[in-house]
């Protein structure tokens, strides 16, 4: 069924779930190879005395969270935008044949540049504090009912960044 604002029939939360996943993966190769770099650079700062179980932490842990948060979060950003401005499809949503379109606007082209920012920063500007003790906590607890949203949603099913940004996912195929 295409309810009133949609181009086609909504996508089903189970599409839209497979097509992070799918994202997921893509973008978690990026992401881990910052991670171990980061890691290695800034926790090896850090040193333990054997002989008299002294150790100094020097930040290094705390920062490489931090600036993994920060860099992670800007490639997935980064991601979500340039993919969505160019056809309104990331590759998962490609693969699972869904599409992010305007409430009211059509199947043809991608998101404008606004849009496009809006819903790829609601959706993963958190993941920026997640190295932040409590703020962290809040974004996680963000995220998952942002993603959930649309379980409860009616009749559009839109998330939290679909609502920000105007949007609904809907089904190419």
């Amino acid at each position: 069924m295409t309810p009133p604002g949609a181009p086609a029939p909504l996508a089903e939360w189970w599409q839209r779930l497979v097509a992070r996943l799918i994202d997921g993966i893509i973008l978690s190769i990026p992401t881990v190879i910052i991670t171990i770099v980061l890691g290695a650079i800034l926790i090896t700062q850090s040193s333990y005395d054997l002989t008299s179980g002294a150790g100094s932490a020097g930040g290094g842990a705390f920062l490489a969270a931090l600036l993994v948060g920060i860099v992670a979060g800007l490639i997935y950003i980064a991601y979500e935008f340039l993919m969505l401005k160019q056809n309104g499809q990331t590759v998962g949503k490609m693969v699972m044949g869904i599409k992010v379109v305007t409430v009211g606007g059509t199947l043809q082209g991608g998101l404008s540049s606004d849009v496009a920012l809006k819903r790829a920063g609601v959706l993963w500007g958190p993941l920026v504090l997640r190295g932040i003790p409590v703020l962290g906590w809040i974004a996680n607890i963000f995220s998952l009912v942002n993603s959930l949203w649309l379980l409860w949603d009616k009749p559009l099913q839109q998330c939290l960044h679909d609502k920000v940004a105007t949007t609904v996912v809907v089904k190419t195929k």
